[in-house]
């Protein structure tokens, strides 16, 4: 309890300039870059750009990470929530990633499983303990489907997937002297008929590492949405780069959320594949939930009063 206290107060103290960041700001920040001499980066198709970002940074086979996530509304009421991410990639280019909730209690033992097979195919289903121990379709995604009250969408969290989307490059942008690719993305015509709660996103790339670092989100009237930023970006490992904080603000209602990245681990051991299974999410939310009532129970009877018992009280 300790440890999480820290890292929450830390947490929080990182997240504070975002929460209060001015949008306006940090439209204002990027320049349409220069014309100079063509160089190779010029050559690159909006496909291939995409495709870089992917390889470099997304694909990495096995990933266990511990997480910190604050919503905010428009009245900067504030919610914690601590979650524990796996996921894994296979050879055959099938994905799978699981987010478990640990707290506050009223959450803990929910869960978020995520399916894409290497045909693309794709499911997504909860747990929720309050209504039984069963998992059901969960319909969040590009659809609008908020993930459990936060502003993230599924999609947000895991690879893009690329044969949804044609992708067309725009012209490139300067920050702080930093240059970025500047990529468009709408779904396929093949794929029209999908739902989504955006038309086009634009998708800044910095040119140095391939790191996505902001996706803004339009609708067909090129009315900005949502936006996502990326910071914190730093190397963990060979040309691999990886965000250690992830902000998304809704423009339609001014809530925002922040994921922050407490620990990550890129080990097999850390994600086997029978954490992705009914019967392991089933068993967890009950240990989960039996931890819980022992907890609470343990914190009654050290509050109890002393009533002249000869026995010995449980100290906290």
């Amino acid at each position: 309890m300790k440890r999480f206290t820290l890292l929450l107060l830390f947490g929080l103290l990182s997240v504070q300039s975002l929460l209060a960041a001015d949008v306006t700001e940090v439209e204002q920040a990027f320049q349409v870059a220069p014309l100079q001499q063509a160089t190779a980066e010029d050559l690159l198709t909006a496909e291939q750009i995409m495709h870089e970002s992917l390889l470099r940074h997304d694909l990495y086979p096995y990933v266990y990470e511990e997480q910190t996530l604050v919503l905010m509304d428009r009245h900067k009421q504030r919610d914690v929530r601590r979650i524990k991410r796996y996921s894994r990639l296979e050879a055959d280019g099938s994905f799978k990633s699981l987010l478990e909730f640990v707290h506050p209690d009223s959450l803990a033992g929910s869960a978020l499983l995520f399916l894409r097979s290497g045909e693309d195919q794709q499911s997504s289903r909860i747990l929720l303990p309050a209504l039984g121990p069963h998992l059901i379709e969960y319909q969040g995604g590009m659809s609008g489907g908020q993930m459990l009250g936060s502003e993230f969408t599924i999609e947000d969290l895991v690879p893009e997937d690329m044969a949804l989307f044609q992708y067309q490059r725009d012209e490139d942008v300067v920050d702080h002297d930093e240059v970025y690719f500047v990529v468009l993305a709408t779904m396929r015509p093949e794929h029209a008929e999908a739902e989504q709660s955006f038309y086009e996103r634009k998708i800044f790339i910095r040119q140095d590492n391939y790191a996505i670092t902001r996706i803004d989100y339009f609708d067909h009237k090129s009315r900005l949405l949502k936006r996502q930023t990326r910071h914190d970006i730093h190397r963990v490992g060979g040309g691999m780069w990886r965000a250690n904080m992830i902000a998304v603000e809704n423009m339609l209602n001014g809530h925002r959320s922040i994921l922050k990245i407490d620990r990550r681990v890129y080990s097999r051991d850390y994600v086997p594949n029978s954490i992705f299974t009914e019967e392991h999410l089933l068993a967890a939310a009950g240990q989960l939930a039996l931890a819980v009532e022992e907890e609470a129970a343990a914190t009654v009877e050290v509050s109890l009063p002393d009533v002249g018992s000869d026995r010995q009280e449980v100290q906290p």
